[in-house]
């Protein structure tokens, strides 16, 4: 089966997080967009520092990874409107 690896770049430290494996793209959108809107994670308190590459294939029939980097977008990108509160009703 084919995978993606993916990594962070993290502008601040001018370095790759270590790498992670999945074998959708999506999911590796998904994960991102969700830390990056979580209030807890790192990614989420400085968005703008962090950046989503996927910088190889890995080939598990094979053990060997294939280069193949291209960003897939920076943390603000993955930025989604929080839900607003609806206001009770008083009648």
């Amino acid at each position: 089966m084919k995978y993606h690896m993916f990594s962070v770049y993290d502008e601040k430290a001018n370095a790759y997080l270590p790498p992670f494996i999945l074998p959708e793209i999506g999911m590796a959108t998904r994960t991102f967009g969700d830390c990056v809107n979580s209030e807890e994670h790192q990614f989420g308190k400085h968005p703008s520092d962090y950046t989503l590459f996927k910088i190889a294939d890995f080939d598990d029939d094979t053990g060997e990874p294939t280069p193949n980097k291209s960003s897939i977008g920076n943390g603000v990108e993955f930025i989604t409107e929080k839900p607003k509160k609806v206001e009770e009703y008083e009648s």
